[in-house]
């Protein structure tokens, strides 16, 4: 589990036992970019937010250089839904629902992980900020995770 381009305290032991295993519910892991993880605890909310997505990849070189390529993925949502105690709601999104979002289309679930409360998004696309995690160098075809 990784959070990219941030500096954050170590989240505590649970959680970061939580992303990763919600990280495991990606179906073909090893064909794919780095997983991401980005983790805020909301204070008022008494609720830990999580979001899991595949890192994009920037190609490198060729006629194509520059260009961030997007990671699609597959995913099993019966096996995020078993790592909660509790899990009172299940949502899909289809994009971008208002201006100051960026999380795009992803599935949510909320509900009660080892007594705290957890919002898990499964993103189906990196967030802007977190930058590409892999590399492809068209001039040879290598792949290089820089993340």
């Amino acid at each position: 589990m990784s959070s990219p381009n941030e500096t954050k305290p170590t989240p505590p032991a649970w959680l970061r036992w939580f992303g990763n295993d919600a990280a495991r519910a990606i179906i073909d892991s090893a064909a794919h970019a780095p997983i991401g993880c980005h983790y805020f605890y909301v204070q008022d909310r008494n609720e830990w937010e999580v979001s899991i997505f595949i890192s994009a990849t920037e190609v490198v070189g060729g006629a194509k250089d520059g260009t961030v390529v997007p990671c699609r993925m597959q995913a099993d949502i019966s096996h995020l839904a078993q790592l909660f105690d509790e899990l009172p709601g299940m949502h899909w999104q289809t994009g971008v629902i208002d201006d100051g979002e960026d999380l795009g289309q992803h599935v949510s679930l909320e509900g009660q992980v080892r007594g705290h409360r957890v919002w898990l998004r499964l993103l189906a696309e990196a967030p802007c900020q977190s930058g590409p995690g892999r590399l492809l160098h068209a001039l040879t075809g290598e792949l290089e995770d820089i993340w």
